[in-house]
């Protein structure tokens, strides 16, 4: 793709910080690389003070002319402050005043060594960006902080989001490559959580490697064999804590680069300074005071007989404390994770709530609607996530167009809801109008592109469309091998959608060589306790299962339990995923007390977080009443059988192969209680999607075609059957 836009940067700094801004010139070689697939260029201006004030070449009006031309203004600083950096930086901070666009200023502070002290002009300097212009400044203590923050803040300039950056096994990377390690974050490393988590990890490995010599040396000692699978249990469940410590804190440090460069509060900037120091556990004592005088501030504002602007103030300052809040909460290890999900969702609810009482700027609410509802979607409430998105695409749309990337990440987000709510086909609406504004915007071949190919082929397999189904997802597999390689985490994705389609059709060998590939790049860019991992294990066990080989699919299942319930929680949809999947592994071998158990486990997750007209749900009140048939306790395997099909025939449509499966489980029990036409009624509806979705030849469709057979068998020669039904069975 031919570049279309540049991103200028303009940086400044003193000739103390030569080494700084060597690796900053490195740095914007690299991304420049990065950027330059999706079509975008970045290009570096470098002033050094020192030169003008010893040389005599410093022409002004050139410079200030580099300066206002620029996107972002970068002014670094370590002991002291030179005149003319701080004169660039007024010419950048009053054009951005003028314009309200470009070029958008950042002040980069280098930690000074124990006992140093920076100069009065510093001090004078800092002062005057928090209490007169409003602005904060980024600490850093080294290459990888300095790199994050200007990344994070690139990020914010380009699309004003920072989605594109994650962390992956202790790194930071943006689209693959490595921009900083979290143990040189001094918000990580100094975090007291974070170093005891990492220290025990690094004893554990040790502690293992000991025990598995002991073991090799007394194969035979049992005591020797349960001690080292007590280390490797601790080190598998240590290692899930870390990860997540990792995403929270990085999280937190995600939405305080949102803040740099604009007025904060006093108690904010506190807190920001808690954290960066890795207190997290301070910045939240620092921020609990600010729900209370949120609800205060609010209060004061709609009672207000005179509505003055500072009463407004007081509640923007608030609406941007909670957010603050929320964040750090979520990064506190010493709080239960349910603990923290609720609250945090209560914080941003009432950081909604008083957006909406005062008229608070479009944008800003739509960033905050846009965080709300990822953060319900990210905990499995979609249907609080559904609502928010609703209200957020509107606001996208009036301040982007329809025709814009940010319109195109909210058609995602919301397409990703309806589709764990079962919708598929809303879900496919907002998919089909991501992939149009994708193709426009970014262009064809772009991996944003692939992506939105990737979903709508998921969607088409849900909905049973198989050959559909592999059209998109290969379409997207050809995008993402020329533009990131076959090792990429996302190229799992389609490697994991293309089993998906085989093992609907039943080509099960297919489906898990494709699983084991998705689960070999998401072992090794991941990590073995990352919840994408655990739906490779989920689903390998899936295959197992289907190929009668429970004790390889028990265990497969167990993986992925072990990872959801302490990354997710107990009350998560794909927990209960796990716990459906276990359950028929006792189901199968015969333990119906145990299946139902489990089955019960994740009906009451389901019910609750999904909602009663659910196809998980379904799936769930399904398997109670194949567990019941089994028993032969036909009235409570019928009641479970109408409760599933009732939901899949709305929510599916009665010509899914997931409403098929239900009319053929309640043909088969008709059939065992020897009411043989309400039994052909029932498998005859099967047999008619099943053909229809799968063919003659899927597995499926033969075995519906064989029960029909028996009944017929059993009914004999007088049996009521009507010509006409069966004429539109079997296409004759």
């Amino acid at each position: 793709m031919d570049a279309t836009r540049t991103i200028q940067v303009f940086l400044a700094s003193s000739d103390e910080l030569k080494n700084d801004r060597n690796t900053f010139g490195n740095l914007i070689r690299k991304l420049d690389n990065i950027y330059e697939k999706r079509g975008i260029r970045i290009k570096l201006f470098e002033w050094e003070d020192c030169d003008a004030a010893y040389n005599n070449l410093r022409k002004q009006d050139e410079y200030n002319v580099e300066v206002k031309a620029s996107d972002m203004f970068l002014a670094l600083f370590y002991k002291k402050a030179g005149r003319f950096t701080i004169e660039e930086f007024d010419v950048a901070t009053k054009e951005f005043q003028r314009t309200g666009i470009k070029p958008k200023p950042y002040v980069y502070c280098r930690d000074l060594p124990e006992g140093e002290q920076e100069s009065e002009e510093l001090k004078e300097f800092k002062r005057r960006l928090f209490e007169e212009m409003g602005h904060y400044w980024s600490q850093y203590n080294n290459e990888d902080s300095l790199q994050l923050h200007f990344v994070m803040q690139l990020q914010l300039v380009e699309n004003s989001r920072l989605d594109n950056l994650k962390v992956e096994n202790g790194e930071v990377k943006l689209e693959g490559s490595t921009i900083a390690r979290m143990e040189h974050l001094r918000f990580a490393a100094d975090n007291p959580d974070y170093q005891k988590m990492s220290h025990r990890l690094q004893e554990l490995t040790l502690l293992i490697e000991k025990a598995r010599l002991r073991v090799e040396k007394y194969s035979n000692d049992q005591d020797l064999v349960d001690d080292l699978q007590k280390l490797l249990n601790e080190k598998n469940q240590l290692q899930k804590d870390f990860d997540q410590h990792q995403q929270f804190l990085f999280d937190t440090a995600k939405r305080i680069a949102t803040l740099q460069g604009k007025a904060i509060t006093d108690r904010m900037r506190r807190a920001i300074e808690a954290f960066e120091r890795g207190d997290v556990r301070e910045a939240n004592i620092i921020l609990d005071e600010a729900e209370h005088d949120a609800s205060r501030n609010l209060t004061e504002y709609l009672q207000s007989k005179a509505l003055t602007e500072q009463k407004r103030q007081n509640v923007i300052h608030s609406i941007e404390e909670l957010l603050l809040k929320a964040s750090t909460l979520m990064a506190d290890a010493s709080i239960d994770i349910n603990e923290r999900i609720e609250r945090a969702h209560a914080i941003y609810a009432q950081a909604d709530e008083a957006a909406n009482e005062i008229a608070y700027d479009k944008e800003k609410h739509s960033d905050l609607l846009f965080d709300y509802a990822q953060f319900l979607y990210k905990y499995g409430l979609y249907r609080e996530a559904e609502s928010v998105w609703l209200r957020q695409i509107p606001f996208a749309k009036e301040l982007y167009g329809v025709e814009h990337k940010k319109a195109s990440a909210s058609y995602n987000n919301i397409a990703g809801t309806y589709w764990k709510q079962g919708d598929y086909e809303n879900a496919l609406d907002y998919l089909l109008k991501t992939l149009e504004i994708d193709e426009k915007v970014l262009g064809k071949e772009h991996p944003c592109t692939a992506s939105t190919h990737n979903n709508i082929g998921a969607v088409y397999d849900a909905q049973g469309n198989y050959c559909k189904a592999l059209e998109y997802i290969q379409k997207a597999m050809k995008i993402w091998e020329k533009a990131l390689g076959t090792e990429h985490p996302v190229f799992a994705g389609s490697y994991n959608n293309t089993a998906a389609v085989y093992y609907a059709q039943s080509d099960y060998g297919k489906a898990l060589e494709y699983l084991l590939k998705a689960l070999a790049i998401r072992e090794k860019a991941l990590g073995t306790e990352h919840p994408l991992t655990a739906t490779s294990y989920n689903n390998i066990g899936l295959v197992y299962h289907k190929q009668g080989n429970y004790g390889k699919a028990s265990e497969y299942f167990q993986k992925a339990l072990a990872i959801r319930e302490k990354v997710l929680g107990t009350k998560h949809p794909d927990t209960a995923n796990s716990y459906n999947n276990i359950g028929t592994v006792y189901d199968e071998q015969g333990d119906y007390g145990k299946a139902l158990e489990y089955y019960q486990k994740a009906l009451e997750i389901d019910e609750k977080v999904l909602g009663k007209e659910h196809p998980d749900t379904a799936t769930d009140y399904n398997n109670i009443g194949v567990v019941y048939h089994k028993q032969g306790d036909y009235g409570k395997s019928l009641e479970h059988y109408q409760k599933a099909l009732a939901i899949r025939e709305k929510v599916l449509g009665i010509e899914h192969p997931s409403t098929a499966t239900t009319y053929n489980n309640i043909g088969s029990m008709f059939y065992q209680m020897k009411e043989y036409p309400k039994a052909l009624e029932y498998l005859g509806e099967a047999l008619i999607i099943r053909k229809a979705k799968l063919g003659d030849e899927h597995p499926d469709t033969k075995g519906t075609q064989r029960g029909i057979i028996l009944t017929k068998a059993a009914m004999g020669e007088n049996g009521k059957t009507k010509k006409g039904f069966f004429r539109r069975l079997f296409g004759k």
